[in-house]
């Protein structure tokens, strides 16, 4: 009976340490789940630190600079980069929008007295006042995620090892080499992707502000520019690149709108289903159906956050996949990323 008593109490410490298990599990997912804006920003800090300490590198092999002299070098150029795309962009959107204001102005006052006296009378009464706030409290939100990219980018890159040793602290000492490999081969094909994406975004950009130019559109380099940045946001990107480009065109005719709608179309099909695929698949091997549900993933689950970040993540899980469950599990040979070309 005492025997029968201790396997019976045995038994239920252990329903019971697998009940605390699961919960454990699920605490954590849940808790993960709650902070995974957080999580998304810090893994965008991420992408960008590579790219930094990438660029870093090359500009120190090739000049001879320390890595921190290097990676200021780095942000000045970016900065200057990007300050004088928008400056001129934003010259040129400015005075077009002044001259698509009087073109309307002048079209409504055309039309039939109780027609233009209707318009007018709604414009008094849309909210523009709770319309202008909620544009600028998002406005607030984008530039303060902004801020925290950069900074937990700066600081990754300009301290890599710090960190990387911490992480390699959090695995029991037996794995400190192979988390220290994970990590490395994580970082290059995270490299490889950004340099695949880079391609794609500078062939956007050479391909637009050469069909801009040849339809006589004025800012055409600064646009260019802002189509190659926007392409890094996957779907959405080139819509939202689109707009000005479009309503430029428009305060010259509507004609030339609708070509600048086409050569966008034209370039965006050129992109998706011939330059990037062959771009990602010969650096990174990344299967294409992968990026799509990972893209369609990504926007049910995180939304337009996740739509931007889902194809990276979805090279760090194959990495991890190939290397701890392939390789550690089964005892075979990973195929991601290939290692003939790692």
């Amino acid at each position: 009976m005492d025997g029968t008593a201790r396997a019976g109490r045995g038994e239920l410490a252990v329903f019971t340490w697998k009940v605390l298990i699961v919960a454990g599990i699920a605490a954590l997912a849940l808790f993960l789940w709650r902070i995974s804006d957080a999580l998304l920003l810090i893994f965008t800090g991420v992408l960008f630190a590579i790219l930094l300490q990438r660029l870093a590198g090359l500009v120190t092999r090739f000049t001879g600079l320390s890595q921190g002299w290097g990676l200021a070098l780095v942000l000045v150029l970016l900065v200057v980069l990007i300050g004088g795309g928008v400056w001129l962009l934003g010259q040129s959107v400015a005075a077009q929008i002044d001259q698509l204001r009087d073109q309307i102005t002048n079209a409504v006052k055309q039309l039939p007295a109780p027609v233009h006296d209707q318009i007018a009378e709604q414009g008094k009464q849309w909210p523009w006042m709770s319309r202008l706030q909620s544009l600028a409290t998002s406005l607030a939100y984008v530039v303060g995620d902004a801020i925290v990219v950069l900074f937990a980018a700066i600081y990754l890159a300009a301290s890599p090892g710090v960190y990387r040793r911490g992480v390699v602290l959090l695995v029991p000492p037996r794995g400190h080499d192979r988390a220290r490999e994970v990590l490395d081969v994580t970082g290059d094909a995270l490299w490889k992707w950004l340099i695949g994406q880079l391609a794609a975004m500078a062939s956007v950009g050479a391909m637009t502000t050469l069909g801009l130019w040849l339809l006589g559109i004025p800012a055409a380099p600064a646009l260019g520019m802002v189509a190659g940045l926007l392409e890094f946001v996957p779907l959405v990107g080139p819509f939202l690149a689109a707009v000005p480009a479009i309503l430029i065109a428009f305060a010259q005719s509507p004609n030339d709108a609708l070509w600048v709608a086409g050569l966008y179309l034209v370039i965006q099909q050129v992109e998706g289903n011939l330059i990037t695929p062959l771009l990602q698949k010969s650096v990174v091997d990344l299967p294409p159906v992968v990026t799509i549900g990972a893209i369609a993933a990504g926007g049910v689950l995180f939304g337009l956050m996740g739509m931007f970040l889902a194809t990276p993540l979805a090279v760090v899980a194959l990495v991890l996949v190939n290397m701890l469950y392939i390789e550690d599990k089964l005892g075979e040979e990973r195929h991601f990323p290939d290692p003939d070309k790692s």
